[in-house]
């Protein structure tokens, strides 16, 4: 019998040959379950989560990227470590573009029932983490109906029969999906799971959902549940009440209800709804108005980005003539965007005039203290 040869096995071997893809899965598996290196340095650690991604962008197996970014978003829980709101915005902005990123590739992936595992692995392990609100509330855009359905009472199955310690947020997640497919009564099981005791707020976003998903009576009748909302409810109470008046076609009381909305919460969304409704005339007095006595603290780029859509661009350029100087510290890429509107719209000379007060900010933000040692 002819003997067994011996082999030499190399670990430093072996993790040569495999592939990108295996690395960087042992890399988030290990940071997922607490073994990571890594977890030590949090410079290395934000740089080889954000290579990865990159890296993802460069694989050619879909399934590989999916579940690949499944894991990237198990690891948001690194943003609720952050030493610094600075060092949480680096963290959540690059959860988020891995949410974007997996809905993106989801969208166009035909395994829906492997979309949802990954889904429904991602709302069971929820810790409230921006990167997987994105893909909840985003699950209409590559989950079927049906499919997006059963999953939701799969997870409220599994919420109801086991005690889990991040209850609350997979019910936040079982919200947002629920808000996402227009499953009403899905949304208002898990709200009330989350709050029995139906406090106005719980109302209200119960009473939203029923009117997202155009059962105006059952939103109505939500509604009138709600008692004496105080300051913090009111102004959501009151934005629904508009906004069904409005779906009902009664414009007079949507006016009204917008006018009342606007002076006690005067807010530029606020004002979009109200100026949605009115005269020409009678918008462009409020705008002027907005712009003069209570847009005082500086420019304000919601402001500016209603005024292009609403073509607002008289008054958009008194508003420049006030706070033109104030360009220079707004974000460059929400500038150009208002700017290519403007120019689409053959305002071109409104569009220069934000272009040469617009600064470009660095291509690449660098997470952490990275100032010289």
């Amino acid at each position: 019998m002819a003997k067994k040869k011996k082999v030499f096995k190399s670990a430093a071997l072996a993790q040569a040959n495999r592939s990108r893809e295996d690395r960087l899965r042992e890399t988030l598996v290990q940071v997922v379950g607490g073994q990571s290196r890594l977890l030590n340095r949090p410079e290395d650690l934000y740089e080889a989560i954000a290579n990865g991604l990159d890296d993802i962008e460069n694989f050619k197996n879909g399934k590989d990227q999916l579940e690949l970014l499944a894991w990237t978003l198990r690891c948001d829980f690194l943003a609720f470590k952050a030493n610094s709101d600075e060092e949480k915005a680096y963290w959540d902005d690059l959860f988020y573009d891995a949410g974007t990123f997996f809905v993106e590739l989801a969208s166009q992936y035909s395994d829906k029932d492997y979309l949802a595992d990954l889904v429904h692995d991602l709302a069971l392990r929820h810790v409230g983490g921006e990167g997987r609100s994105v893909v909840f509330l985003s699950v209409g855009e590559f989950l079927p109906a049906e499919r997006a359905k059963a999953l939701l009472e799969e997870l409220l199955e599994a919420v109801t029969e086991v005690d889990q310690g991040n209850r609350e947020d997979i019910l936040d997640a079982i919200c947002d999906m629920a808000d996402s497919v227009k499953e009403a009564a899905i949304f208002a099981k898990a709200a009330l799971l989350k709050d029995p005791d139906k406090s106005n707020a719980t109302l209200i976003d119960i009473a939203n959902a029923q009117f997202m998903a155009g059962n105006l009576e059952l939103a109505k009748q939500w509604l009138g549940d709600v008692q004496n909302p105080g300051a913090e409810d009111e102004e959501a109470y009151m934005d629904l009440q508009a906004a069904i008046a409005d779906r009902e076609g009664r414009k007079s009381d949507c006016i009204k209800m917008a006018h009342a909305l606007y002076e006690k919460f005067p807010k530029v969304v606020n004002l979009g709804r109200l100026c949605a409704f009115l005269p020409t005339n009678e918008a462009t007095s409020l705008l002027q108005e907005y712009a003069r006595f209570r847009s005082g603290n500086g420019l304000e780029m919601d402001f500016m980005q209603l005024l292009v859509s609403l073509k607002a661009y008289t008054v958009l350029e008194e508003y420049l003539d006030m706070f033109e100087k104030e360009l220079t510290v707004q974000d460059a890429q929400d500038l150009n965007a208002i700017s290519e509107a403007l120019e689409k719209d053959g305002q071109k000379a409104l569009a220069q005039r934000i272009r040469d007060w617009t600064v470009e900010e660095p291509e690449e933000a660098e997470g952490f203290d990275n100032s010289e040692k």
